[in-house]
């Protein structure tokens, strides 16, 4: 072996064992007030949503998760079976500790990331200081994802504002890259606008848009197999889609799902006669993008000319309104 090979290898042992840094978590705690052998559970909440990822038995109180990091650092929660107790937190490359009690896992003592050390601020933040916490710490991954969820319901002006003064790495997180996904395509149309259009598919997989609707009055109902108000509430719509279709009414929705599967024993179990399409992307679906939805059930009544005539019109005041527009 020659000098200069010798001195490649050396180089490129060097960069492996120094120039990479780990993408491992270690969580660990102390749980008290159950009994021995209790099932906990890690999910993964980068989606907006609990994906399980990992289990464990918790033994003497104590319990541990190890696994690698998909992104620089993330949000976590463990949870017991029954989803009864739960806390969220932040996770990167640094040891993250637990310390929690039966009955009160929101208030657990949480060490760790510096994303979590930044989010246990906000347990004195007000909401309206809100803004001012994301204009104070535009590095943090806990600021993108804040403004992530008041995305929807802050103005637009103001939740770019925001979003322009984010670092690199809240921009590069998945709730940096939703703002922009969302800047991009939010109208926010109001009572008075003309619809705005759009295409999703069914699960049947055929490609349906809300224009396809034209001349009719249709409801454009968002709302997801998770949500029970949106579930409780299916039975009176039938019967309100029922009592009007053959008018010239009719209910396009749109489910904020992630399972197919899960979203279609949804609709065939609460019986959903009109149809129903998702990109299953959760609540960052194409159309709640587009039309700034920030809450479940919503929904828009668009008249026969594609004008918004009224929103969040539910039970009784729907059926009123239809039957004015439809005697």
């Amino acid at each position: 072996m020659n000098k200069v090979t010798a001195s490649v290898i050396f180089l490129l042992i060097t960069a492996t064992a120094f120039g990479q840094k780990s993408t491992n978590y270690k969580i660990s705690g102390t749980i008290t007030g159950f009994e021995d052998n209790l099932p906990l559970y890690l999910s993964d909440l980068s989606d907006g949503s609990y994906k399980d990822i990992d289990s464990t038995i918790v033994k003497n109180g104590k319990f541990i998760f190890t696994g690698k990091l998909n992104n620089k650092a993330g949000k976590y929660a463990i949870h017991t079976k029954n989803f009864q107790d739960r806390v969220a937190f932040w996770v990167d490359q640094s040891p993250t500790t637990i310390v929690a009690e039966k009955g009160k896992f929101r208030t657990a003592a949480i060490k760790g990331s510096k994303e979590q050390l930044k989010s246990n601020e906000l347990v004195n933040v007000k909401d309206e200081n809100f803004f001012s916490f994301i204009k104070n710490n535009p590095s943090y991954i806990v600021s993108a994802d804040l403004l992530n969820i008041y995305k929807a319901s802050w103005p637009k002006d103001t939740v770019t504002q925001l979003y322009n003064l984010l670092k690199a790495d809240a921009k590069n997180s998945i709730y940096g890259k939703r703002i922009s996904n969302f800047l991009k395509l939010n109208q926010s149309p109001k009572i008075g606008d003309k619809y705005v259009d759009f295409a999703e598919m069914t699960m049947e997989g055929k490609s349906v848009r809300l224009s396809d609707y034209a001349g009719k009055i249709v409801l454009l109902e968002f709302w997801g197999s998770w949500c029970m108000p949106c579930r409780e509430g299916h039975p009176e719509l039938i019967k309100t889609y029922q009592a009007f279709k053959d008018k010239g009414f009719d209910i396009l929705g749109v489910a904020a799902d992630n399972e197919k599967k899960r979203l279609l024993e949804a609709i065939q179990k609460d019986g959903l006669p009109w149809q129903n399409v998702s990109d299953l992307q959760g609540d960052q679906t194409k159309a709640a993008l587009i039309y700034g939805v920030s809450y479940y059930p919503a929904n828009y009544l668009i008249d026969r000319n594609g004008i918004i005539i009224a929103k969040d019109l539910r039970d009784e005041k729907l059926y009123a309104k239809l039957k004015e527009l439809l005697p």
